[in-house]
């Protein structure tokens, strides 16, 4: 074990002391620590004694290790820290990912769920029922078909949120749920803070709005950073925050009950309206569904976006907005953008949640997704540098990881598209640059001899412009 205890506790105390950790938020487990580093587990606990004895780090019977609230209270925020709005117009990173051509790629970006991991043929059966209801399937319904919006309000009723048809809007999916919200709340240059990093949907719709953005960062081992929060909302005029509070894309992190209540709290000192993005929130990866930021809103501030693109269907385009207090500013923005949502595919979700088995495909997905997202986590940790960083979702299919260094991901990516491997670059979920080093892996295909082989060539292609830049720093 020699000295190598030392050099580990001293990059996790970096950590620590950059505020990468929450205030007094818990450290990884020992276990996920050795995969990181990969060293032994004495090895790390050494390191972790050494950390305690310092007083960075504070250890809780049968819980584990804290980052020390004293400590971190003492450390300043930097004024580069701070969050500043940005003009998204010179935005060179959002990129359109629908105009990619997948279909002959390795997945191994890509947030579309595999076709063998869909209910498809329960959906086709319920497609041809209502096909046959031919007055209902042709005519326009707005805000929705009464059958989907029964159906949504029930499940929505069956997380904590009391509903029912005529709370809920019908839209397109979930991303033209929160393109309307965001376009009955703000005007050009107005702005709305963002989780960082954040799925480029929102980027690319914050864009399309021409509005200004506050990026709230998410801390290494955790989600959104509350402290900046509370400092954005006093110090800028933010009109609405967009923030994913369950398995959020692409970290997977879910806030606690307790920072849910902060968040919402926060929001409503300064009377910033909720968008929550909850797409993921039915894969969870724990023993009980994660409460929605809208099940703790009694004032009707949250506005709740979700869809079925993930779980049932991604081209049926099925999803909802409940608009609690903006209901008839959101209402109006949906009728004048395009009317309404088709009416077969409605009438075809809800006969299919009507037959009572959408919840044992949920079961069987959550093992499915968990079981392959294990499994790339580990090949990341085995194949990539030491030192690199991968999250431990809380659900969904997707991770974010953090190399020890600064390679050109762009270049990279560039190159793994040319091999016909597709993975998202850390760049397309940051308005700065602050992402460059990561990336995000999904495991929402199966985890076949050809993803292996790309995690592989990845690690292979970051080594290179690892040595590469090493050369570079010794020639100057």
């Amino acid at each position: 074990m020699d000295r190598k205890y030392q050099a580990i506790a001293e990059k996790i105390k970096k950590l620590v002391m950059d505020s990468e950790y929450r205030l007094g938020g818990k450290i990884p487990s020992i276990r996920d620590l050795a995969l990181t580093y990969g060293v032994s587990i004495t090895t790390i606990t050494a390191a972790l004694r050494l950390l305690e004895s310092q007083g960075i780090i504070e250890a809780k019977d049968r819980v584990g290790y804290f980052a020390s609230s004293r400590v971190l209270g003492d450390v300043g925020r930097s004024r580069e820290r701070e969050p500043v709005p940005k003009n998204l117009a010179d935005n060179t990173f959002i990129r359109d990912l629908a105009t990619l051509n997948q279909n002959h790629a390795v997945p191994l970006g890509s947030a579309i769920p595999a076709d063998e991991y869909l209910p498809n043929r329960q959906i086709q059966k319920s497609l041809l029922r209502a096909a046959r209801r031919t007055s209902e399937t042709l005519s326009y319904w707005f805000p929705g078909t009464p059958a989907y919006l029964s159906a949504i309000a029930r499940r929505m009723s069956n997380i904590g949120v009391n509903s029912t048809g005529s709370d809920i809007i019908a839209t397109n999916g979930a991303q033209e749920a929160v393109m309307i919200a965001l376009a009955a709340l703000t005007n050009k240059g107005d702005t709305v803070a963002i989780a960082s990093p954040s799925y480029p949907g929102i980027l690319h719709a914050l864009q399309m709005l021409e509005l200004q953005v506050v990026e709230i960062p998410c801390f290494l081992h955790g989600p959104i950073s509350l402290d900046t929060l509370e400092f954005a909302t006093r110090n800028f005029e933010i009109k609405a925050l967009c923030v994913s509070a369950n398995c959020s894309n692409p970290t997977g992190y879910s806030l606690s009950d307790e920072d849910k209540q902060s968040l919402i709290n926060i929001c409503k000192k300064s009377d910033v309206a909720i968008i929550e993005d909850d797409v993921y929130g039915d894969i969870f990866h724990g023993k009980a569904r994660p409460m929605p930021l809208k099940a703790l809103d009694p004032d009707g501030n949250v506005i709740y976006c979700s869809s079925f693109s993930k779980t049932i269907s991604p081209g049926l385009r099925a999803g909802w907005i409940h608009p609690g207090r903006y209901y008839q500013s959101i209402a109006n923005q949906k009728y004048f953008f395009n009317l309404a949502c088709p009416a077969i595919t409605q009438i075809a979700v809800a006969d299919f949640l009507d037959c009572g088995t959408y919840d044992l495909h949920l079961r069987k997905m959550r093992k499915v997704y968990q079981r392959n997202v294990n499994m790339l986590r580990n090949l990341v940790l085995r194949h990539f540098p030491e030192g690199t960083h991968c999250t431990v979702p809380d659900g969904g299919y997707v991770f974010w990881v953090t190399l020890p260094f600064a390679v050109d991901m762009e270049k990279i990516y560039e190159e793994a598209l040319r091999h016909r491997i597709y993975f998202a670059p850390g760049s397309m979920f940051s308005v700065s640059k602050s992402a460059g080093r990561c990336l995000r892996v999904s495991g929402s295909n199966p985890v076949s001899t050809q993803v292996k082989d790309s995690i592989q060539y990845l690690a292979d292609r970051i080594e290179e412009s690892s040595h590469a830049r090493s050369h570079d720093c010794q020639a100057h």
